[in-house]
């Protein structure tokens, strides 16, 4: 099963696009224009620097859960048209322990905290690693909905197979 939001990600990197072209658009109209209107020019920076500001603080996310094969393959990488940081890792299914999800920013910023638990092949020891945890607030709450429902698949499936081993 494959969970993307692409095309939510398309709509913010399109909406970042279009704030910085209408920022600059009424910059230019303002520059050339011989009636000189000023107040167009503030209005369209502001609503410009209001629609940068909160979708910086937002953060938007490209991200995509595929868990056809083991190991789960996660991939992320930002929204921003500019200077895009990409990240990809793969959680193996038997491994999942438990994840977290947190809300920051008045539930603006959603964030997904996956820990794992193994056996460590250097010491023989149980011990557990928590991945980076990565913003979620692009999906829709049907795709949020399905990424808790399968998490939850994977740990209660790890959770029986632990109780029968003992």
């Amino acid at each position: 099963m494959l969970i993307d939001n692409s095309l939510a990600t398309q709509k913010y990197r399109l909406a970042y696009i279009i704030t910085g072209l209408a920022s600059v658009g009424s910059f230019v109209y303002t520059y050339f224009d011989k009636y000189n209107f000023k107040t167009l020019f503030i209005v369209g920076c502001v609503f410009a620097a209001l629609h940068i500001l909160l979708l910086v603080l937002m953060n938007p996310c490209y991200f995509s859960f595929c868990d056809d094969d083991d190991p789960i393959v996660v991939r992320r990488f930002w929204a921003y048209p500019l200077f895009r940081k990409h990240q990809q890792f793969g959680i193996k299914k038997k491994l999942i322990n438990k994840y977290v999800i947190t809300k920051r920013l008045f539930g603006l910023q959603k964030f997904i905290t996956i820990t794992v638990r193994g056996k460590n092949k250097n010491t023989g020891s149980i011990e557990e690693y928590t991945f980076p945890s990565f913003n979620i607030s692009a999906l829709s709450a049907k795709d949020l909905q399905q990424l808790e429902k399968l998490l939850n698949k994977y740990i209660n499936i790890n959770l029986d197979r632990i109780s029968q081993s003992k």
